[in-house]
């Protein structure tokens, strides 16, 4: 009993201890322990003692990588041809590196908005199935190839009839209705169509190039404004309809002109369809056709021969001398001329030699101070070639590829002797690619020299 007593009496000892410290603390001045802090969550009613959060280390993102098109595959390239299915000749041809594919306007837009990829999308599957790893994509938007819904849209002030002077032509000494390139439907349709054709087929590694960016295109995708003065030959007489008969007399640039044209206003439908092309096909490079125009009204033709070509390059590749700099897209951009012939001058010929802007020749020196390169041009190979007919053909086209009776094939115009000369002095300007036509490309008498010029260019054919 006693040992109980005593250890409750220890108990009441220590809780009177307890009790009587904080008194004892209170009495003496020394300020109470602070309270437990809230565990709840909330915003301090004085802001200098909440405490400061310690800041995050922000992360620099990683800059996006530029996209870059692959370089243009060097070497001679082929075309696809007007039919539906491919050769398979052209299949054969191992020193075709790439192919060229392409339809008509007024057969991709049938109507307004509309547009039928069809026949594309047969073309690219098929040369993909037959091993062409590379391919060059057009839709030909030349006046001659305008949809009918379009041109039935035009006032009759925004069309003029321009007459088919090119003997090898189906439509040769037919008029034709030509849309004015400025009018606002007109362009804006051809705007439209190169935003469509982008959606769809930028994004297909297969295609590294296009050819979007022509402006001033009469027939095809090359540089063709109808710009004859003079007597044109037509079939003699009587021609069914539409076709005239006998001498007829052309003053084209006068038509253009009293229709409105001016040099600065189809320089800027240029620009724009460059921009275009540019916007469309990030992924792509994109081929710049280029030639020159009649001098006879300087109104027409700007002053000189190469004005409106020389003021697109500058566009495009930029002019140091002028202020001018280079569009974020020039390096994408091929400047091509498609009248390659074996009658040219070699293309070193032009490392020493500048032509006047007045002649022909000077466009020759453009493609060669691009592709060489010359100053102020640092790129080299950045320019194209295409032959302007087939070899094939003979002297049925008046040896148009050999460059005509007097040319160094002679007046049979041999189709091998003038294709070897023809792939001869086209390498010799030093372009990334020569283009030759689809008879061309499936002629078995041309592969050994097709691939023995590939190889010379640095390019590789299909079966190495």
């Amino acid at each position: 009993m006693k040992i109980m007593y005593r250890i409750r009496g220890a108990f009441y000892l220590l809780l009177f201890g307890a009790c009587a410290i904080p008194f004892a603390f209170a009495q003496r001045g020394v300020p109470a322990l602070p309270p437990i802090p809230s565990q709840t969550k909330g915003h301090s009613a004085d802001p200098q003692v909440r405490p400061t959060p310690t800041p995050r280390p922000r992360t620099t993102p990683a800059p996006r990588p530029i996209v870059r098109p692959p370089p243009y595959p060097v070497g001679v390239w082929g075309s696809f041809g007007v039919g539906h299915d491919i050769d398979p000749n052209l299949v054969a041809n191992m020193g075709i590196v790439g192919i060229g594919i392409s339809d008509d306007w007024a057969e991709v837009e049938p109507a307004p908005g509309v547009y039928d990829w069809g026949t594309l999308d047969s073309k690219i599957a098929q040369a993909k199935a037959a091993g062409f790893q590379y391919i060059s994509l057009a839709v030909t938007d030349s006046s001659s190839q305008t949809p009918q819904w379009l041109l039935d849209s035009l006032p009759p002030d925004q069309e003029i009839d321009l007459l088919d002077d090119a003997s090898v032509h189906q439509t040769f000494c037919q008029p034709i209705h030509t849309a004015l390139y400025w009018n606002p439907t007109f362009h804006q349709a051809r705007l439209d169509l190169i935003a469509a054709m982008g959606a769809r087929y930028t994004n297909d590694p297969a295609i590294v190039a296009v050819k979007m960016a022509s402006f001033a295109n009469h027939n095809t995708q090359d540089w063709n404004i109808q710009d004859t003065i003079g007597a044109i030959e037509c079939p003699s007489c009587p021609q069914p309809t539409p076709t005239l008969c006998g001498t007829i007399t052309v003053d084209q640039p006068a038509q253009w002109l009293a229709a409105g044209w001016t040099e600065p206003q189809m320089l800027q439908i240029g620009k724009e369809m460059c921009d275009a092309a540019a916007a469309a096909f990030p992924n792509q490079n994109i081929a710049l056709p280029i030639g020159g125009l009649d001098i006879t009204y300087p109104g027409f033709s700007g002053g000189t021969y190469t004005t409106m070509c020389r003021d697109i390059q500058d566009y495009v590749y930029g002019n140091a001398s002028l202020g001018t700099p280079p569009r974020p897209y020039a390096n994408r951009f091929f400047m091509q001329r498609n009248t390659v012939a074996a009658n040219w001058q070699v293309g070193s010929y032009y490392d020493t030699y500048v032509p006047g802007f007045d002649a022909d020749p000077y466009i020759k020196y453009m493609i060669r101070a691009h592709a060489h390169p010359n100053p102020p041009w640092t790129t080299p190979g950045q320019a194209g070639l295409q032959m302007v007919s087939a070899a094939t053909l003979g002297s049925t086209t008046d040896c148009r590829q050999g460059g005509g009776p007097d040319g160094p094939c002679g007046p049979t115009c041999d189709p091998v002797c003038v294709m070897q000369t023809s792939l001869d002095v086209a390498r010799t300007y030093g372009a990334a690619f020569i283009e030759i036509w689809a008879q061309d490309d499936v002629n078995p008498a041309f592969y050994d020299m097709i691939k023995a010029a590939t190889i010379a260019m640095g390019g590789t054919p299909r079966d190495f």
